[in-house]
């Protein structure tokens, strides 16, 4: 499922345009108690945050896992995934067929491509799971924060769920990966006012996994 960037490095390179590698991850991925735990708390600030008619982006849609969770149980939300890879938009597309008249897919890079152009209703959160740290480096992580934060409506919640590096861990992560207190002073740069770590899910520091060490970063525009 996953390989290494080199062998002393914790991360991860995917062949997501790669329709049959794409299948096989989408089938392995199956969110287990701890995930399923993060999408609890995403669902939960969504909605408390926002109306419950309100629209919500998704970066890196990937299957759908995310979106089914949350658009079964906020019937009325409007949904926009958004992924560069066209295999997983189909995956998505798939699994979400139920709930097709309240969602819409737009395949886009999200640092090449005017992803949030695309959008034109009035958006009221902006959420990501396990999708950012893949885009490589703080720096592309810190301008998809800025891009979020102007693509939402004031007073809209953003939520980004993703692998990070713990702190006091003697092992090398990949650059995307990187600290909770790195994302804070980001998203804080970014626009977003008092941000925070929701949680910080499958804590290991001695013998970590690419699956493991995964945080949930919260902003108010």
């Amino acid at each position: 499922m996953q390989k290494k960037v080199k062998d002393d490095i914790i991360g991860a390179l995917h062949e997501f345009h790669d329709r049959e590698f794409a299948t096989g991850w989408a089938e392995r991925f199956t969110p287990t108690p701890p995930r399923l735990e993060l999408f609890r708390i995403i669902l939960s600030e969504l909605q408390s945050g926002i109306p419950e008619d309100g629209c919500v982006v998704e970066l890196g849609i990937g299957p759908g896992y995310l979106a089914g969770h949350i658009l079964h149980a906020m019937p009325k939300i409007r949904y926009i995934g958004v992924d560069f890879s066209q295999p997983m938009l189909d995956i998505a597309r798939t699994r979400l067929h139920s709930y097709s008249a309240r969602i819409t897919y737009i395949q886009a890079n999200l640092i090449q491509d005017d992803w949030a152009g695309m959008i034109y209703a009035p958006v009221n959160a902006v959420v990501s799971t396990w999708a950012l740290h893949d885009l490589g480096s703080q720096q592309s992580v810190a301008k998809v924060y800025a891009k979020s934060a102007k693509t939402l409506a004031a007073g809209g919640v953003f939520l980004n769920g993703d692998f990070i590096k713990p702190e006091g861990t003697a092992h090398e992560f990949e650059p995307g990966r990187f600290g909770i207190e790195r994302h804070l002073e980001l998203l804080r740069k970014a626009g977003f006012r008092d941000p925070e770590c929701l949680v910080l899910l499958e804590e290991e520091k001695k013998s970590p996994t690419p699956a493991q060490n995964y945080a949930c970063f919260k902003g108010i525009k």
